[in-house]
């Protein structure tokens, strides 16, 4: 075994147990959320607070739409980063092989 193969065990080791633990998290967790993450989640603490619902845009969106948005635009701008990468950060070295 080489340098290069026993960094990609440490590497597959430390994804697995990441992955384990996201796995157990889920499994033995019995957090449970009733309708989607505005009822379960931000109205009980917006009520706690005090503060009133707003309307973010000035159309309606129901349940997870909104953050469905979000989490496309995150991953359209995390992937037009990755690809323009050395045009973004000309200065930087990067792995050629992994």
């Amino acid at each position: 075994m080489g340098v290069e193969s026993g960094a990609a065990v440490k590497r597959w080791v430390l994804i697995l147990l990441v992955a384990g633990i996201f796995v157990a998290a889920v499994l033995f967790t019995d957090s449970r959320w009733d309708g989607d993450v505005t009822e379960g989640a931000a109205t009980p603490l917006a009520e706690k607070a005090g503060v009133e619902e707003s309307e973010v845009l000035p159309w309606k969106i129901d349940g997870d739409l909104l953050l469905f948005f979000f989490l496309s635009g995150g991953a359209v701008a995390g992937f037009a980063a990755g690809y323009y990468w050395r045009t973004l950060f000309p200065g930087s070295k990067s792995r050629e092989t992994m």
